[in-house]
């Protein structure tokens, strides 16, 4: 899913991501991405935002042989911008506005927390799940999916869309 941290800033890239996973290349993108754009960001302070601009990715995306009229013109339709858009609101859904996120059988964990915390919640979920009487195989899928919140996407409806 798209977590879009900073709109003003990697809302263009989120769109191209999108675009890419049309092409089916979406990992060629993200690793392009992060090496040639996000890196030379992130090694110029947060000063070069133009390694993070549309520019700068149909540069990359070009050299990493993408269809790069396809890649632009499939970035800035409506269905990309209202997939990162469905992402954004799928995840505040869950109360997820940052990165790190997890969830370890239903619980939230917003933000990095140390080793021996989430220990101690898997520790406390195995208890519970292994008190359930449900075998483990089918504990997920009955317990937590199956008495859990059902708003949010499938990976199977997730991959009906662009």
């Amino acid at each position: 899913m798209n977590m879009v941290v900073h709109p003003d800033t990697v809302q263009v890239a989120h769109q191209y991501g999108c675009a890419a996973g049309m092409q089916k290349k979406f990992i060629e993108y993200k690793h392009a991405f992060w090496e040639k754009g996000f890196g030379a960001y992130a090694s110029s302070g947060g000063k070069d935002r133009a390694a993070l601009g549309e520019e700068n990715i149909l540069k990359f995306a070009g050299e990493a042989g993408f269809d790069t009229q396809k890649l632009k013109a499939d970035a800035n339709s409506a269905a990309c911008k209202q997939r990162v858009d469905e992402d954004q609101n799928e995840l505040r859904k869950f109360r997820v506005n940052g990165t790190p996120a997890f969830f370890i059988n239903g619980k939230h964990i917003g933000g990095g927390i140390p080793k021996p915390a989430f220990q101690q919640i898997i520790d406390e979920k195995l208890k519970i799940a292994e008190a359930s009487g449900v075998a483990g195989s089918e504990y997920y899928e009955k317990e937590i999916m199956g008495k859990g919140v059902r708003q949010f996407r499938s990976k199977r409806d997730a991959g009906k869309q662009p």
